[in-house]
């Protein structure tokens, strides 16, 4: 077979160095923008090469692996006018490209942003943009790899921010795939990494990793395989949750919840693989019904350094041994717990952290959100507060309050449509985000609420205590014509309900 894409990989790299020489000598930027692109698309395709998508064969991969980096990654910062770039990820270690950071600028705070930028990148795998004193920067990464530049100008239009980032795209590509397409080396440790980054390719999500790392462990261990992951959130003392399983594992055990004893959790709390055989399911009791041999398997800990974040649960009577699968888990646990760091970071920015609700902040970016539309449909707020919430603070403590406060909120949950908001705005007070809801079905939600509270005894210590709620509701257009004073008149009416007795709704009245 004619190997069709022997020659277009040289061609471009040689059209980018023979760029290269012109931008140098006539200084044009839209020159040395075409000889990066020249070197990035050359080293792509020889790399690609060596997969056999473009007729290539492995002794291109020599090739792909003395592309200069530092050049390449200094070619793309002069391309778009920049200040600085980085890049880390690389076998070698970081590399930094130095422009107009000059004199004492260079020990200073630009660096540390950049490498602080990048960082971020490549553990997210998002596009990062900042406006800063120093300039513009501009960062995306594919864990492990990441780069990023500081461009010229506190404010860079759209347009150079989007050539910047298509490019910095393509550098990060090109050296994930110029390592993982590199000379062989390093052991089966090395190749199995390069295999999970290129599983992983541009997933941002615990879940995506978690899938990515269970597909490569059926295809190195012919087996089915799942990934169970710690879970901050507290569900019946439940806190182990199977998160992603491969395509020759039964489907129906995503998203499941492991009791404590189950011997994948018990691998998680000791930190060493359970092996379990026969009838005995490695995810413990509750699953669904299989045949002897799916459930029979072996719970590998996922660690990062000390901690245990989760484990690798591969299914067979046997447990499956090797380097591979030895590497496998040791790569798998950091990856899991950099972007379980992320997505807790996220949480905490719009959860309430004692009820799991969303908090003031996120409720109202909601609120602001629906306002922005240009003809808002009709929708309902709903206040709920927990009545006589100091008097039981008082007299059963502070940890009997905050028990109340969680159970009021799964009450709350339950008792909403799909798509409405539940969020806790201060200490006992609670709002129910109803969009595209009249008044009739506001209230009918209220009082719902206000029923299933008071009809769901609340236990403290062993002994039930009742709890009630009262209700303000304001809808808008009618009788609330304002968006804007939706919240006032929710408030207001919320008031009068506990003026007039507590454990009751009242709605929002005209010229509120």
């Amino acid at each position: 077979m004619k190997r069709t894409g022997a020659w277009i990989a040289p061609a471009l790299s040689v059209a980018g160095g023979a760029l290269l020489v012109e931008a140098i000598w006539h200084g044009t930027g839209w020159t040395l923008l075409g000889a990066a692109g020249g070197l990035m698309l050359g080293l792509a395709l020889r790399a690609g090469g060596s997969r056999g998508g473009l007729g290539g064969r492995r002794d291109d991969a020599a090739d792909a692996e003395s592309v200069n980096f530092p050049l390449t990654l200094d070619l793309l910062r002069r391309a778009h006018d920049g200040r600085a770039g980085w890049a880390i990820g690389l076998a070698d270690g970081p590399v930094e490209a130095i422009g107009s950071l000059t004199g004492e600028e260079q020990g200073a705070e630009p660096r540390r942003r950049g490498a602080a930028f990048v960082q971020l990148a490549s553990v997210d795998g998002r596009v990062h943009v900042a406006h800063e004193v120093e300039g513009t920067y501009v960062a995306i990464g594919d864990f492990p790899y990441g780069a990023a530049l500081l461009l010229n100008g506190r404010e860079a239009d759209q347009e150079t921010i989007s050539g910047a980032v298509g490019d910095l795209r393509r550098f990060v590509e090109s050296m994930r795939l110029a390592e993982l397409h590199g000379p062989p080396g390093g052991g089966p440790g090395q190749l199995v990494a390069r295999q999970l980054a290129l599983g992983v390719a541009g997933a941002q999500t615990v879940e995506g990793i978690a899938r990515a790392g269970a597909e490569l462990a059926q295809q190195l261990a012919e087996r089915g395989a799942a990934v169970v992951l710690r879970s901050g959130r507290e569900r019946g003392g439940e806190t182990v949750q199977v998160i992603a399983v491969s395509t020759a594992a039964d489907k129906r055990l995503a998203g499941r919840w492991l009791e404590a004893d189950a011997p994948a959790s018990r691998a998680i709390q000791t930190g060493l693989p359970i092996v379990t055989e026969g009838a005995d399911d490695v995810f413990g009791p509750g699953m669904p019904e299989r045949r002897r041999h799916e459930r029979a398997g072996t719970a590998y800990p996922l660690m990062d350094g000390r901690n245990v974040v989760g484990a690798l649960v591969l299914l067979g009577a046997d447990a499956p041994g090797g380097d591979r699968i030895a590497s496998l888990v040791t790569e798998l646990g950091p990856r899991l717990a950099a972007a379980k760091a992320v997505q807790d970071a996220e949480q905490r920015a719009v959860v309430d952290p004692l009820t799991g609700l969303r908090n003031r902040g996120e409720f109202q970016r909601v609120l602001e959100s629906y306002r922005a539309q240009k003809q808002p449909p009709p929708a309902t707020l709903v206040y709920v507060d927990l009545d006589h919430f100091k008097r039981l603070n008082d007299t059963l403590g502070h940890a009997a309050g905050d028990s109340a406060l969680k159970h009021i909120a799964r009450v709350l949950e339950a008792a909403v449509r799909d798509g409405d908001l539940v969020a806790r705005i201060g200490g006992e007070e609670f709002a129910v985000w109803l969009p595209r809801a009249q008044a009739g079905e506001g209230w009918e939600v209220a009082e719902r609420v206000r029923d299933s509270v008071a009809s769901a005894t609340w236990h403290w210590s062993g002994t039930p205590y009742p709890l009630t709620t009262s209700c303000g509701v304001a809808t808008y257009p009618e009788p609330i014509g304002d968006l804007l004073n939706l919240p006032a008149a929710a408030d207001a009416a919320l008031y009068r309900a506990k003026q007039a007795g507590r454990n009751r709704v009242e709605k929002a009245t005209l010229g509120q």
